[in-house]
């Protein structure tokens, strides 16, 4: 059978982030299944994804152009200009003059594509993408399941308006969501079948060695994510562990992340940490492809984030049995961190201090939550869901045929 993977955000050859990283997965994994594989993304330049993809794979960037053109510049500046008025009922329908400037770079090529290929089944990586292969094209002969790598209301507020968000969910065959409980949101949206199918997790034969500190000193706690001063939050653990740094001399907070495209805020870290003196404890690192070393040789996950999807991130450190920290109001971190069991969820900057302090305080406390943490994560093996992913795709097909 035929797959085509859509990813048109523009940063498979610039980051490592978690979209991308599944994007690249999922065309290995599939072409290892003996499907026929093509992905096609948008960048400029020539630069290869960031991730391996495997050479069986076709890959297709649909930009390819050195440089920003023109037209797209102009829809850039007509887009910050008139987002204030989209915000109100009356111009909530107008297009995205950005991205409506994107899909026309890219549409040609994509037509071309779709053209010569005929895929069965085209999973779009997002929403965006969704609405992009949808764009003037009045209907498709090919099965269509679109992928959510957010919980809903962070995916919604991506779509150009609430009538295209509904119209691109609801010609698509299936909305495929990262875990159970994003499901009303989604359906109270569309009537879309909805299936809940989450990451995949690593399960790691090495696990964090917790008597490491007595050995070897230097603990640490690790962050890592991307620097977002409106989803990561990286900030709040610096301020958390600005509380107990003076009673914790010992201890280091390292964070591992891409910039990309939030270079402000990461300086904005830099001069905090510098304020509160923290330059000796608190280091800020780009991120680096050798990160589970850098989770082997830590004490502590913490995770500030507002809202997750699924967090890669998170769910890697947990199989190597980290003992991880988040907060409560955060979707789907407050699921994947059963507060108590394999980690603390905490209500507000104090809590987490204090919740940090206190798995800071003892070992045996981390070494319960790592073994609990290793366990909590074993049902996102990778065969259990790349099966699921499977089936899915294959029923999909099959009903698009009759």
């Amino acid at each position: 059978m035929k797959l085509l993977l859509l990813l048109f955000n523009g940063r498979l050859t610039q980051t490592v982030g978690g979209g991308e990283k599944v994007f690249c997965e999922f065309a290995n994994e599939f072409v290892r299944r003996g499907w026929e594989v093509d992905a096609a993304y948008d960048a400029f330049g020539d630069a290869p994804p960031v991730f391996p993809i495997d050479s069986r794979v076709r890959l297709f960037n649909l930009n390819g152009l050195k440089r920003p053109p023109l037209s797209l510049l102009t829809a850039k500046v007509l887009r910050e200009t008139t987002r204030p008025f989209r915000r109100f009922p009356l111009f909530s329908s107008c297009p995205n003059p950005y991205e409506v400037a994107r899909r026309r770079l890219v549409r040609p090529k994509l037509d071309a594509l779709l053209n010569e290929f005929r895929p069965d089944v085209v999973v779009p990586f997002s929403i965006d993408d969704a609405e992009t292969l949808f764009y003037r094209r009045p209907k498709n002969d090919f099965a269509t399941v679109v992928t959510t790598h957010n919980e809903p209301a962070a995916v919604f507020r991506r779509a150009s308006s609430p009538q295209a968000l509904k119209a691109t969910l609801e010609r698509c065959d299936v909305v495929q969501a990262l875990l159970p409980s994003f499901v009303p949101a989604i359906r109270a949206v569309a009537s879309t079948e909805i299936v809940a199918i989450p990451n995949v997790v690593p399960q790691f034969a090495e696990r964090v060695d917790v008597d490491r500190r007595e050995r070897e000193g230097n603990p640490r706690i690790i962050c890592v994510a991307r620097f977002d001063k409106q989803q990561k939050r990286q900030r709040l653990l610096i301020e958390a562990f600005a509380k107990i740094a003076a009673r914790r001399p010992d201890w280091s907070v390292s964070f591992f992340g891409d910039p990309y495209p939030n270079v402000r805020y990461r300086d904005e870290l830099v001069s905090l940490v510098s304020k509160l003196k923290l330059e000796n404890r608190v280091f800020i690192r780009p991120s680096t492809p050798r990160i589970k070393e850098e989770l082997l040789k830590s004490d502590i996950f913490a995770f500030p984030s507002a809202y997750e999807g699924f967090s890669l991130a998170l769910t890697e450190a947990q199989s190597l049995g980290l003992p991880t920290l988040g907060f409560a109001d955060a979707p789907s971190v407050n699921e994947l961190i059963v507060d108590g069991e394999n980690g603390f969820l905490a209500a507000d900057v104090d809590d987490f201090a204090q919740k940090l302090d206190a798995l800071i305080e003892s070992k045996e406390l981390r070494a319960r939550f790592g073994v609990a943490a290793r366990k909590s994560v074993e049902p996102y093996e990778a065969t259990r869901v790349w099966d699921r992913w499977e089936r899915l795709l294959v029923e999909t097909i099959e009903k698009k045929r009759r």
